[in-house]
């Protein structure tokens, strides 16, 4: 079962009234045209194994990573008082990444 159908089945209002209406609106013109272009995409993915999407996921954090070292270091120290190795954002950003690609790794299996 897809995330959208999911969440179109378990949001029910519990009073009637304005929400009720736009909740029943919405249902009704914008998720056919959602669902069916949604429910290919969401059954594509849906074959592919996990091994290749914890690929993916960990192939963007690595990326965002190398771009934050292509950025200028004028830039990465702007606003700084000096230029301490403890100021310097990239590593910072890598110490923010590690653990995700680290969690990913261990527990995307």
């Amino acid at each position: 079962m897809s995330y959208l159908t999911l969440l179109i089945e378990t949001v029910q209002p519990e009073e009637k009234g304005l929400w009720v209406d736009m909740t029943e609106w919405i249902r009704s013109t914008l998720g056919p045209p959602l669902k069916s272009l949604h429910q290919p995409l969401d059954d594509w993915l849906g074959s592919l194994p996990m091994s290749i999407a914890m690929a993916c996921a960990i192939g963007l954090f690595v990326v965002a990573g190398l771009w934050v070292w292509t950025l200028k270091t004028d830039f990465i120290f702007r606003g700084a008082p000096d230029r301490n190795r403890w100021r310097d954002l990239r590593l910072w950003s890598m110490a923010v990444l590690l653990p995700y690609i680290t969690i990913y790794l261990l527990l995307g299996r």
